[in-house]
């Protein structure tokens, strides 16, 4: 893990000498739109019209084919280290658009002509989509979402506030969770909804304190009317989903981000040593310590994303979304959450690292470390384990879990030898 990771398939490779294009002009856009706290548009445009958005939908449709999670990830820490913001709005809509194609190849022959999944890929092959994941509300989890859905006529209304809706400022498209009132009780329900519905208003509210190019805003329904198909009926509503491979997969390219941040921290510190005054500093023992060390932390997070994306692109990507048993999935989400926190934890002390590094210049509001030291800090409230404070307590269960089928393996092998 001394070199970055490279992607390993021919789709990974092009989307990715795509991305490497385009890299220079969002890393222009990225700092005017943090000091104006604006949506990335114009970064985000550019992904739409290279095809990079339509990056998993199949050739025949017009994208790039890309199939493999591993270099899905990769695509989404180059778009990180070029701008963090259109990497968290670009790895939303990736989120959905990955897991469609997969639903649609996966689907038997006979299937695929009555799925609305198959017109969704076939539009964003077309470049016509930029979907956006509108689940998020204010002080509840996902499995218990206040907006819903209710009968009206041959089809179905919409009401409710989505928050934290990156690329919304974009999005053609809204597809998300909402609680479906039925004459059998509340169910939980998967909605799309194309953005240009009368009821359907994007506020571009998002004012944080980092990833403030994200369009990370609000989106509110209001008597949204949609018809039969655009519902689809889950599980009852309020509980916990417990699809976790489906989870573990759409959580994994977010994990790439802050990988993709601390990538390119580690550049702004070691270029801040390469001329000047800087080469001079090169002697010091304090600075070789510091350089080791963000070394050590960067090999670190790209054994760990390397390992969990590998496992994960082995586990689900040849197999149809949410497959997967419960105990399985487990493992393969606690992979994730693993691989995410020593990623997280890395790229935090490489961005420090690096600004060390640099110096009192990059404590400057416009100076692209102090952005990426306001950027990382997402990645605890980013999570793939939701809720975020409770991962170590999931990360502990899964291992107990393991501790007691080996044992019960252990003792059935014993009985048996007995027998």
């Amino acid at each position: 893990m001394i070199a970055g990771l490279v992607p390993e398939t021919e789709p990974g490779r092009a989307v990715c000498a795509v991305v490497d294009e385009l890299s220079e002009f969002m890393t222009r856009q990225a700092g005017p739109n943090d000091l104006a706290g604006q949506f990335a548009r114009a970064s985000v445009e550019r992904l739409r019209q290279t095809g990079v958005l339509a990056a998993c939908a199949p050739v025949a449709d017009g994208g790039f084919g890309l199939e493999s999670l591993y270099d899905l990830g990769l695509v989404v820490a180059r778009l990180a280290e070029a701008d963090a913001s259109v990497a968290v709005a670009a790895t939303m809509h990736f989120q959905l658009t990955s897991y469609f194609a997969r639903s649609v190849r996966k689907a038997a022959a006979h299937e695929r002509d009555g799925m609305a999944m198959r017109d969704w890929v076939r539009t964003l092959g077309r470049r016509d989509m930029v979907v956006c994941s509108a689940v998020a509300e204010p002080g509840l989890q996902p499995w218990q979402v206040g907006s819903t859905v209710r009968k009206s006529g041959d089809g179905w209304r919409a009401d409710g506030r989505k928050v934290m809706a990156s690329i919304s400022p974009a999005a053609t498209h809204f597809y998300g969770r909402f609680k479906a009132e039925t004459a059998h009780g509340p169910r939980m329900a998967s909605v799309m909804i194309p953005a240009d519905l009368p009821g359907v208003t994007v506020q571009e509210t998002w004012n944080g304190l980092g990833l403030r190019g994200s369009g990370s805003g609000t989106v509110l329904f209001e008597e949204v009317h949609l018809p039969q198909e655009a519902v689809a009926l889950r599980g009852p509503w309020g509980v916990q989903l417990n699809a976790y491979d489906g989870r573990a997969a759409q959580a994994i390219p977010t994990v790439s981000v802050y990988l993709g941040i601390a990538e390119a921290a580690r550049r702004h510190g070691l270029e801040s040593l390469s001329s000047g005054d800087g080469r001079q500093r090169r002697k010091s023992l304090g600075v070789c310590a510091l350089v080791a060390e963000m070394e050590l932390k960067i090999a670190g997070a790209r054994a760990a994303l390397h390992t969990a994306l590998r496992t994960l692109d082995a586990a689900i990507t040849d197999t149809a979304p949410r497959t997967r048993p419960a105990d399985e999935g487990r493992r393969l989400l606690k992979e994730c959450v693993v691989g995410g926190l020593i990623v997280e934890r890395a790229a935090f002390e490489i961005v420090d690292l690096a600004m060390q590094l640099c110096g009192g210049r990059s404590f400057v509001h416009g100076h692209p470390l102090g952005r990426l030291y306001r950027d990382v800090r997402a990645a605890a409230f980013m999570r793939p384990w939701v809720p975020s404070e409770e991962s170590l307590d999931f990360l502990a269960e899964v291992t107990f879990e393991e501790l007691a089928e080996a044992a019960a393996a252990e003792r059935a092998a014993a009985e048996g030898e007995q027998s």
